[in-house]
């Protein structure tokens, strides 16, 4: 079984904690946080030693894997030392605030021969599983365009947090959650070779980030994702369609406010008339976090690339940098496949 530490026990923290708790591929053996209370109430229940210092943990060789829940700053320094100590890791996404931060995990991962994965677990959700199984199926022959809608509205003191400080995520909306979604155009609808972007803070006071966050998204095939990304969307919404030229599927829910997971395939008629529609019904509970937290065990296991790679991370985090670039030029931006040493079947 693997020894995990985890650094960074907040929210996300404690959800990956639970993971592990519910499999049987590893143990909390470590937990790391600044705040030695918060560090200590993660670790309740367990064995797991309690640190405010990662580095210590790090050095323990009886480590085997790392997750780091930090805000975004932190995830290069501790992910870089974690992989030079000889540990796996699990970063969340992004993997950096900047590609050069992500570049550098991804450098270091390769020259250390250690696996790094970047926690993109709504790869995971069921109803993602199986719309890709249905592409992989040729259920909409022709893909066409994607469209995506995805957002909510904040929370009483959003402007503190640290999500929305600059410094210590590395931007707004679009980076925060909108990740999320140039990851899933990829894995769904195909590789962007160029994009254009708008950002714009309508309603929240935050100094430098946005609250809502535009995209045209062009793939090598000439195939069209249109993405918007909300703090500013009133009621939580998780909408996803895919057309091609036998049909659609749109994607909804996601869990808690966003609601539960549904999949409705629209499957076109020759006559033109209403699409037959299959509906896919997945109430929960959302049990992503575990199938990615297994997804990363079994890779260790089988010494190969999980699913939402470090490429596929650092592919993500360069399409969002040339969304900031793009809106900064007012103008399209070409986003070939950069830094990356081969093309991962993603």
């Amino acid at each position: 079984m693997l020894a995990v530490a985890i650094v960074g026990a907040g929210r996300i923290g404690t959800i990956r904690s639970a993971a592990i708790h519910r499999s049987n591929k590893g143990f909390l053996a470590a937990v790391v946080d600044t705040d030695e209370a918060r560090a200590k109430k993660l670790a309740e229940g367990t064995s797991a030693v309690v640190s405010e210092e990662w580095s210590p943990v790090l050095a323990r060789s009886d480590i085997h894997a790392v997750i780091v829940c930090t805000p975004t700053k932190f995830h290069s320094e501790v992910v870089i030392a974690a992989l030079e100590a000889g540990k796996h890791v699990l970063c969340e996404k992004p993997l950096g605030r900047t590609v050069i931060e992500a570049q550098k995990m991804y450098e270091a991962s390769r020259r250390s021969r250690r696996l790094l994965k970047t926690g993109f677990n709504y790869r995971h959700m069921a109803h993602v599983l199986k719309a890709r199984g249905l592409l992989q199926d040729n259920a909409l022959g022709s893909l066409y365009f994607l469209r995506c809608r995805y957002g909510h509205g904040g929370r009483r003191g959003y402007e503190r947090e640290w999500c929305t400080d600059a410094e210590l995520s590395g931007g707004g909306v679009l980076l925060e959650q909108g990740i999320h979604i140039f990851d899933l155009a990829r894995y769904l609808l195909g590789e962007p070779s160029r994009l254009v972007a708008q950002t714009r803070r309508y309603f929240w006071n935050f100094p430098t980030v946005e609250d809502n966050g535009f995209c045209l998204l062009e793939t090598e095939q000439a195939q069209t994702a249109q993405i918007h990304i909300s703090w500013t969307q009133w009621v939580n919404i998780f909408e996803l369609e895919l057309f091609g030229a036998d049909g659609f599927l749109r994607l909804e829910g996601r869990d808690g406010h966003y609601g539960p997971q549904r999949l409705v395939w629209g499957v076109r008629q020759s006559d033109h008339s209403r699409p037959e529609h299959v509906i896919f019904d997945f109430p929960g509970p959302d049990n992503a976090w575990d199938l990615e937290w297994q997804e990363f065990c079994s890779a260790i296991e089988q010494q190969r690339e999980p699913l939402g790679s470090a490429r596929d991370g650092l592919r993500a985090q360069q399409l969002v940098e040339a969304a900031y670039q793009s809106v900064s030029r007012h103008s399209w931006i070409d986003v070939p496949v950069l830094g990356l040493e081969q093309r991962e079947a993603h």
